[in-house]
């Protein structure tokens, strides 16, 4: 191959091929392959590396299985029998056959096993046995993404990742470039499954890489392809503001910068080992560090940020902490501890009481020991133990205001040491007591002056979706004083644009038209616990039966309901029974104003009126505003038909215009305000007169918009019929609750004087007219816009300021 060819084939790799990385724990069984399978297949591209760890515990269980053969015990067999039963299960399971050439391979390797465990065969290069654990799951994923339809192949690292032997292998970068890139280059559109944590030097013998290794690897092996991103997928979705396992409401990180990353690392936090860094050009590469468990969840990305604003990022610490204290007057010791390879902690001088102090991670106490050991002035070391650390980590912390907030909050602990690190990236505090996790706790809420977050999934995005959508945007900042609130999801039918750290939503058309994947909504629930935010939810925008029949899933699943579907307020008494039970069980909020009377406040004034000690006995009116502007532009000059084809196109009916003038609709919100007063009221107790002819019920809706003129004769007949005693057809509804208790309800055409208001609303207005015990001899009225996609969006609103206060008042109690 030519000079210039190689050339472009190198600059065409590392412009288009990224690395990513599964550890063993996001390959620990049959389920964790397939789930790698697929984020390989969605989230890589085609000519991608993937660097594996051995599944699951094999390292482990290979080093327990060398650790009794060392000591000549007969566990070394029976271990090396379960650690078979388990790889070869993997086969089987993920490949369906044992008669797969990978299962005979299998065969071999632990056949070479046994050998060495008889003392046929001798492996005294422990490394050598190390390297199965990452060959097995190279092996099996490789041939798991083959059968499901990939070009894929595996690659022994050792075959191009060279090193001089080393406590830490010095990898030979260029010899082992050109041997990666010969290898894969000329396969352009296959992804090649790489071994991690092993290499091998200029002889062959296995090496390892030592302690986060196949992280190492990955960034490695990006490095040497010259890559722009490396993702390492965990079981963390990225880098939170503090251990979540010691601190609450966490939150995640979009991104940190090197130095930022590196100063975490150094500190102990276990999400990358400092290694990992080492090989990266930084003015190039990107790492992304991703959640394999929850693939939706947020990311964090590590590269050169430009920082405008220095601030505290991550609380981080450590529960023990030893520290080493010298003599000053001893320059020599002193001299080698500055020298010393592993970076302290913290380090700092005691002038006065002539000592220096050097703190390290308790991990790091027996490579101390044996330090000490080697240069035999161990005992001129005294070692101090019983402390801990705190630290904050961000750029400039110094001058941030959270800076004199945390060394308030130190000066009520038994602080030993407070100091910055020389690149004045994270500031440390050493203390002389136990780590308490109610102190990380406090520090935490104070730091990052937490407040409570909610994030929304929006169901449907049609015309009140997108009005909903564009209303939010305007009134954003004013939410977001009550609340942090984020837009984590838009869902239609069949496809869904989803973030857990918030949408884009400036050009969210574009955005969804882009980004959003096929997805199944009751597959999709389960999954929504895991978003980091406080509390959840679902804005469901929708006339879908599917989405209310969902409503115990959401709830169950820790989601609050804003609906502006009436389907589940007005379904079956058992179904709406049902998902009330779930509702109070999960202690959830469910919000539907919108459901009667778009964005009138109908819903709350009858709440108000039962919770101050009054009682509902009536309510009628024109619940419809569709058929409020159908009947109120109905006259004898106008044919009814092409009134519901103007509605149609219009928005103002229901996408088919028969859920209308079956009064089907109007049978739902009846429903509903009975519900909502306490009433046990279900389809089969309501006397319904319908506009809709049998003819035209059950056809395709082409159809029938087609054959709408059949309707005008009736209707006709209708207005001349009511014009006879000067008066108007109406299509109303009712409820009343009788002397004994019974409850009669029927919707249909009434005829109104001319003059009523009820004959003179406005077109597509609502009108309720409410008698209760109070307002018994004068109803109460109320009455407004029923229909139109900016105000059922300004009424989706009320109800989220609804939600938002009731949270904001629970949190503050």
């Amino acid at each position: 191959m030519a000079v210039g060819t190689e050339v472009s084939s190198a600059q065409a790799i590392a412009d288009n091929v990224q690395v990513h990385k599964f550890g063993g724990s996001s390959l620990a069984d049959a389920f964790c392959y397939r789930r790698v399978a697929r984020i390989v297949t969605e989230y890589a591209g085609a000519s991608d590396l993937v660097v594996v760890s051995a599944a699951g515990d094999t390292t482990n269980r290979i080093l327990a299985i060398i650790d009794a053969h060392e000591q000549q015990s007969e566990a070394a067999e029976v271990l090396l029998n379960q650690l078979e039963k388990y790889q070869q299960g993997l086969i089987v399971e993920l490949l369906g056959s044992k008669d797969h050439p990978i299962f005979e391979l299998s065969r071999t390797d632990f056949a070479r096993w046994r050998r060495w465990l008889a003392g046929e065969e001798e492996i005294t290069n422990r490394p050598e046995l190390l390297a199965y654990g990452e060959l097995w799951s190279a092996r099996l994923l490789a041939s798991l993404l083959q059968k499901q339809g990939m070009r894929s192949d595996w690659i022994d690292a050792r075959t191009f990742l060279t090193a001089d032997d080393a406590p830490e292998p010095i990898i030979q970068v260029e010899k082992s470039r050109a041997a990666l890139l010969e290898r894969i280059a000329p396969h352009t559109g296959t992804r090649f499954i790489v071994t991690g944590f092993i290499c091998a030097d200029p002889d062959g013998n296995s090496l390892i890489l030592g302690r986060n290794g196949s992280d190492y690897s990955a960034t490695l092996v990006g490095s040497l392809l010259d890559s722009k991103q490396t993702t390492i997928w965990k079981d963390v979705a990225g880098v939170y503001s503090a251990d979540p396992r010691k601190v609450e409401r966490v939150v995640s990180l979009p991104s940190l910068d090197w130095q930022e990353a590196e100063e975490l690392a150094r500190l102990g936090s276990p999400v990358l080992h400092p290694r990992t860094f080492q090989p990266v050009n930084r003015e190039r590469m990107v790492i992304a560090v991703r959640s394999s468990l929850k693939v939706e969840n947020q990311q964090t990305r590590i590269g050169q940020y430009e920082q405008t604003d220095p601030r505290g990022k991550v609380l981080t610490s450590l529960a023990e902490v030893v520290l080493f204290r010298v003599d000053l007057a001893d320059k020599k010791l002193v001299e080698a501890f500055e020298e010393l390879d592993l970076t302290p902690l913290l380090s700092w001088n005691e002038v006065e009481a002539k000592h220096a102090y050097y703190a390290y991670h308790q991990n790091h106490l027996d490579f101390m020991e044996q330090w000490l050991e080697k240069i035999d002035i161990s005992d001129h070391v005294t070692q101090m133990h019983g402390y801990s650390m705190i630290a904050l980590v961000g750029n400039r912390i110094q001058e941030t205001d959270q800076y004199p907030v945390l060394k308030q909050q130190l000066a009520e602990q038994n602080v030993r040491r407070v100091s910055f690190s020389p690149n004045s990236s994270s500031v440390i505090a050493i203390l002389e007591q136990k780590l308490d996790n109610r102190l990380l706790n406090r520090l935490h809420s104070l730091l990052f002056n937490y407040r409570r977050s909610l994030g929304i999934l929006v169901v449907g995005r049609g015309n009140i979706g997108s009005a909903w959508l564009q209303l939010y945007q305007q009134l954003r900042d004013r939410i977001n004083e009550v609340m942090d609130v984020q837009i984590i999801g838009i869902c239609n039918s069949t496809r869904m644009w989803f973030d857990y750290n918030g949408l884009e939503l400036s050009e969210w058309e574009d955005g969804f038209d882009r980004l959003a994947r096929p997805y199944v909504l009751s597959e999709f629930i389960g999954e929504l616990p895991n978003a980091p935010y406080d509390e959840l939810a679902m804005l469901d925008l929708t006339d879908s039966l599917e989405v209310a029949q969902l409503y115990p899933s959401f709830f169950a699943n820790g989601l609050h309901i804003i609906s502006a579907n009436k389907r589940a307020g007005a379904s079956e008494d058992a179904q709406y029974r049902e998902i009330r039970t779930i509702q109070r069980e999960y202690k959830r909020e469910w919000y539907y104003n919108t459901t009667v009377g778009a964005g009138l406040p109908l819903n709350y004034a009858l709440n108000d009126l039962r919770n101050s000690g009054d009682e509902i006995r009536s309510i009628s009116g024109i619940f419809s505003g569709t058929m409020s502007w159908l009947f109120e532009n109905f006259h004898s000059e106008v044919k009814f038909s092409d009134l519901v084809r103007e509605a149609k196109v219009r928005g103002y009916s229901e996408p088919d215009p028969r859920e209308d003038l079956s009064c089907q609709d109007i049978i739902r919100k009846l429903l509903i305000l009975a519900r909502e007063i306490g009433l046990k009221l279900d389809w089969q107790d309501i006397e319904v007169e319908s506009l809709l002819p049998d003819q035209l019920r059950d056809i395709p809706l082409e159809e029938f918009m087609q054959r709408l003129p059949e309707l005008d004769a009736h209707m006709h007949a209708m207005y001349a019929d009511a014009q006879q005693t000067q008066k108007v057809p109406r299509l109303m509804a009712s409820f009343t609750v009788l002397k004994d208790d019974t409850i009669e309800a029927k919707v249909g055409i009434e005829y109104i004087p001319e003059g009523d208001m009820l004959a003179n609303l406005i077109p597509g207005e609502n009108i309720f007219v409410i008698y209760t015990d109070w307002y018994s001899e004068m109803p109460l009225v109320i009455s407004g816009p029923g229909a139109g996609k900016q105000v059922t969006a300004g009424g989706v609103q009320s109800d989220l300021n609804q939600l938002l206060s009731r949270l904001s008042a629970e949190n503050r109690d």
